[in-house]
């Protein structure tokens, strides 16, 4: 009668969980948060997406394994409080991390970073959660060769990237709420690591409980069957390697008081919180001008779900963001293919500040820069005051820099390696604000 009981209650269970709307947030967690253990860090480890990601096929050498198209609701086991474990050496702290992408032809400058994450890597069935990960490597700059630098930084810590915006996060939902998946992703990623002599995984899952763009699959359970995800990743993998994962600036979609556990550290994604011309793509603080979210209050929200200010990895990034899908008259930056921009790399910024080109295209109207003094960070205007780009630049990051450094905050992290100019501006002016000189060695 008992064993009725129980499969009775899971089946009403099962239902109320599928009846969720995954477009609306879903904070209705059923593992229960531990109620005493904060996953501190040990004695080497001071404790504690995003931009367009790409769409390249993946093309890496992981066997898959299952078929099952993951219909299992996700009743695994509660993580019990106060088990979690954590790595015992999260690497150089102050983090000054890069993500590094398929798409970046040059080889990183080792003596400005702490930590590499190598992206991207993907689900081999992305709409099935199985099929093993796969990775796509630079051509120039494959894992082999960045791994290769720790002979030059012997502190470097390289790590894979799984997952990305849109689609490309895709597979997450499906495997964490079918446990022989889970196990074999777990599975997938340590031999992985262990091919490659990574130093741990970074999981950018956007989001649970979402659907990115409406490609990303998903369910209300993805939050509770995430626990279980990261408590049996840690269990693969040990206390020998790095998890991390990248979190929304809202703080939302994740159970931080349990995750937090078995996550080392939270990238947090301090961008796209805004645009132009109504906002500011990564405002430091809240300014009177645009006043949508900033990094204080990112970070507050992190804190209140239970993540500690010394375990967060704050975002900048090296791209502004433009007006979305503008109209014929208010269209600035267009290539000489006709492409409007929406998304500019510093690199490509720079031209327009000196010189009012774009990809060697003359921008459309004039432009000047403008700091807001209450955000702190630049932004580019018309004539008429308009908001046409909102961007960071060498001002802008070492300030964030210097905030990282004095408020108690782990590190800082950007999107991504490729955006900066050939000369490291931003990067330098982040190592500076971070340690208050040119170079993290």
């Amino acid at each position: 009668m008992k064993r009725i009981i129980n499969i009775l209650a899971l089946a009403v269970l099962s239902l109320v969980l599928s009846s969720g709307d995954c477009s609306k947030d879903n904070m209705g967690y059923v593992i229960p948060p531990p109620s005493s253990h904060s996953g501190g860090g040990s004695s080497t480890n001071p404790g504690g997406t995003g931009d367009q990601q790409g769409t390249e096929p993946g093309a890496g050498t992981e066997p898959g394994t299952g078929t099952d198209p993951g219909t299992d609701p996700g009743t695994g086991t509660d993580p019990q409080p106060g088990t979690g474990t954590l790595c015992t050496d999260i690497g150089q702290t102050p983090i000054v991390l890069a993500y590094f992408t398929e798409y970046t032809e040059t080889i990183p400058e080792v003596s400005l970073l702490t930590h590499i994450n190598y992206a991207h890597g993907r689900f081999g069935n992305p709409k099935t959660g199985d099929g093993g990960i796969v990775i796509t490597e630079s051509k120039q700059a494959p894992i082999s060769k960045v791994v290769a630098l720790k002979s030059q930084n012997p502190k470097l810590k390289v790590m894979l990237m799984i997952g990305g915006w849109g689609a490309h996060a895709d597979g997450f939902s499906m495997m964490a709420r079918d446990a022989a998946k889970r196990t074999a992703f777990c599975k997938s990623v340590k031999a992985l690591l262990d091919k490659h002599k990574l130093d741990g995984v970074d999981i950018d899952w956007e989001y649970p409980t979402q659907s990115a763009d409406n490609e990303t699959g998903c369910d209300p359970s993805d939050t509770q069957n995430f626990n279980l995800v990261l408590k049996e990743l840690r269990e693969t993998l040990g206390t020998g390697k790095i998890i991390s994962f990248a979190s929304s600036s809202s703080a939302k979609y994740v159970d931080w008081k349990t995750a937090m556990n078995y996550l080392d550290y939270v990238n947090v994604m301090t961008y796209d919180m805004g645009a132009a011309p109504n906002g500011h793509n990564s405002p430091l603080h809240k300014g009177t001008k645009f006043t949508h979210r900033s990094w204080d209050e990112s970070i507050s929200a992190h804190v209140s779900g239970g993540v500690p200010k010394e375990r967060m990895v704050m975002g900048v990034p090296f791209y502004g963001k433009a007006e979305k899908n503008p109209s014929d008259a208010n269209k600035v930056f267009v290539d000489s293919k006709g492409n409007t921009s929406y998304s500019i790399k510093y690199k490509d910024i720079v031209p327009i500040v000196s010189n009012g080109t774009y990809m060697g295209v003359e921008v459309k109207r004039k432009l000047h820069r403008v700091w807001d003094a209450a955000s702190m960070v630049p932004y580019l205007a018309d004539e008429s005051g308009r908001n046409c780009l909102s961007y960071d630049d060498p001002e802008s990051v070492e300030a964030k820099g210097q905030y990282v450094n004095s408020g108690g905050l782990l590190g800082a992290m950007f999107w991504e390696y490729r955006g900066d100019t050939d000369k490291h501006d931003l990067l330098k002016a982040l190592v500076k604000g971070v340690y208050g000189k040119e170079t993290v060695l």
